[in-house]
């Protein structure tokens, strides 16, 4: 009985609690999909934008000024970006829309059977036209609920400038009202949590932002040097997809073989396409990833592989981006209170 007792006053029981404090929130938020991915965006953004806030606020304006001057800045910047890209992306999202027309896939798939059936004899031409078409029909099915839902999502999501201005205006005012509802004896340890989550997320959310965007540049440049259309919004899509571990790079390549085989009418792309996606990725892994990370997550890869798969299981794609940086948090913490309640001499063994 006496060693239940011990047990339950043990610093391994505290930071056991303290951990399930920070995911259990976590894991409930994530059944409302939509707040949950409001609040992701909103955090991401406070991550990003408050170090150039607190930079202007040193200078000497109130904070609120200081988000002011920055969101002002950056829908200047907004707007400048869709001006000099919009004609671009829109040019070349009405040329697809063309080149996916019903008259032109017909043309392209009794041109691709044909070819097929040619290299393959005992397939028939017809049987290849008809599964194909099957294929493109799922797949043209599937893109328009995701847009629909991507409309929907739209919508919703024009709640997040409101709540990161005000994350942005209120942060350090929330964090030491949370600092200060902490009892005495856990001020010191609380504090440097706090620190070590806030360091250890800012990192991350920066250096996936600046991969993603260098990722989609490179994949812009190889896909304009190999002849392939419309290589601005395939390298904006390559960029984008590389959030998602692992299977990211492979999910962008679709809709870039998709744009080939209607350009080229075969499937000569094929082979180009995946080499450009594999170098890509070897390239992001030997020498973005580092650069840009340097040792930001210590983790284990067969770890992160695990933690990647729980993900996924519970909130899919989405879970499988935010699988890192959540278990980095609980990590941070778990380690943070076990250190804390050790040095600080809190808890009796």
């Amino acid at each position: 009985m006496n060693d239940d007792k011990s047990f339950f006053r043990s610093r391994q029981w505290k930071v056991f609690l303290v951990s399930m404090a920070i995911a259990l929130p976590i894991f409930v938020l994530s059944t409302f999909e939509d707040l949950f991915l409001i609040l992701v965006i909103s955090f991401t953004m406070t991550f990003i934008l408050r170090p150039v806030v607190d930079y202007i606020e040193n200078l000497g304006a109130a904070r609120w000024v200081s988000v002011m001057i920055v969101f002002t800045g950056l829908g200047s910047l907004a707007v400048l970006a869709v001006m000099l890209l919009f004609p671009v992306i829109s040019s070349q999202v009405g040329q697809i829309s063309a080149a996916f027309s019903k008259e032109h896939l017909t043309m392209m798939l009794n041109d691709l059977s044909v070819q097929v059936s040619a290299q393959i004899p005992f397939l028939k031409s017809e049987a290849i036209r008809e599964q194909l078409n099957s294929t493109l029909v799922s797949f043209g099915n599937t893109a328009g609920e995701a847009l629909s839902g991507l409309v929907g999502t739209m919508a919703t999501l024009a709640l997040v400038p409101f709540i990161t201005f005000f994350l942005l205006s209120d942060y350090y005012t929330m964090q030491k009202s949370f600092i200060h509802s902490m009892p005495n004896k856990y001020f010191e340890m609380s504090l440097n949590i706090l620190y070590k989550i806030e360091d250890q997320l800012s990192k991350y959310i920066r250096g996936t932002v600046v991969e993603s965007m260098i990722v989609g540049i490179i994949y812009a440049i190889i896909y304009f040097t190999l002849g392939i259309n419309y290589a601005t919004v395939l390298g904006l899509i390559g960029g984008f997809t590389n959030v998602i571990p692992f299977a990211g790079p492979f999910i962008g390549a679709v809709p870039t073989l998709l744009i080939t085989i209607v350009q080229f009418g075969d499937l000569r792309m094929l082979i180009p396409v995946a080499i450009a996606t594999i170098a890509v990725q070897q390239i992001d892994q030997m020498f973005i990833q580092p650069s840009v990370f340097s040792k930001i997550m210590d983790i284990n890869p067969l770890t992160m592989f695990l933690v990647i798969l729980i993900g996924n299981e519970t909130l899919g794609v989405m879970g499988m981006v935010l699988a890192v940086p959540i278990y980095t948090v609980i990590l941070v913490t778990a380690k943070e209170t076990n250190w804390g309640l050790k040095n600080y001499k809190i808890t009796q063994a």
